[in-house]
């Protein structure tokens, strides 16, 4: 009898240890934590001083020395099958200079991003210098190429890719099979497999996931996107509005970088 019950027993137990294995490689609930790195010296040396005209360049180069070499910002990641929330971590400290800095070069906007990768519908938050709005559009569409590299994010082995978005904007992916989620930070998506890192050459930005926590059910708060008072429009005329305006103080390959980063 006794013997019964131990059998009995390592049976319960291995049904357990399976169930869990299986939750753990193909849960498609949870949240993930992200670092995003905007590289702030290559950012003010390639996009504004390399861009600028004589007045504007000068000001800039005399800004340099005193530029941090990086800025490091907290993100999350909530998904819930093909539904996806990117939004800021709220009251991270963060230093006075690199918040104006950010600020004056409008390099992050405090956006929230909204993501059914089902039907391929997208909503993105902008607090783009005070002027709310929500960009109501499709996800952007990605040509990847899988590549054979590999690499090890916040413990999940995940493969390369490259890819190009709809604007050629170049971007690195690097996603986890164990997630199977084809979603990823900001707007960018469509790998077999959560993303969790991303590199934007060109934007001198990073974004690298350092915590992974499934679970069964997970709360999304949208509520940012269901102020009737915010202003609704495609990425189109978003992009349109705001390089008319940044337009009277930068100049167009500036104000393009601006708007690639504010649409990603």
């Amino acid at each position: 009898m006794k013997i019964l019950n131990y059998g009995i027993l390592f049976i319960l137990l291995c049904c357990s240890t399976l169930a869990k294995a299986q939750y753990t490689l193909f849960s498609k609930v949870g949240t993930i934590s992200f670092d995003k790195t905007m590289y702030m010296k290559n950012i003010v040396n390639k996009q504004f001083i390399a861009k600028a005209d004589g007045n504007s360049r000068t000001q800039f180069e005399q800004m340099l020395p005193n530029i941090p070499e990086n800025v490091v910002l907290k993100k999350t990641l909530k998904f819930n099958g093909n539904e996806t929330l990117f939004q800021p971590v709220a009251g991270q400290e963060l230093d006075m200079k690199a918040k104006q800095l950010i600020m004056m070069f409008a390099l992050d906007f405090d956006a929230q991003t909204l993501s059914n990768l089902a039907t391929k519908d997208y909503k993105r938050f902008n607090d783009m210098m005070g002027d709310k709005i929500i960009i109501q559009d499709s996800v952007k569409k990605i040509q990847w190429r899988i590549t054979d590299e590999y690499r090890d994010i916040a413990g999940y082995t995940c493969r390369r890719a490259n890819g190009f978005t709809s604007d050629s904007t170049y971007v690195i992916g690097f996603y986890a099979n164990e997630i199977p989620v084809s979603g990823g930070p900001e707007s960018i998506s469509g790998l077999p497999g959560m993303i969790l890192g991303l590199v934007v050459p060109s934007q001198h930005v990073s974004y690298f996931a350092t915590q992974v926590e499934l679970s069964n059910t997970i709360v999304m708060d949208k509520k940012v996107f269901e102020n009737k008072k915010t202003k609704t429009m495609s990425r189109k005329q978003m992009i349109d509005q705001f390089t008319s305006t940044i337009s009277q103080w930068l100049n167009k390959d500036t104000v393009k970088y601006i708007m690639q980063l504010a649409t990603l």
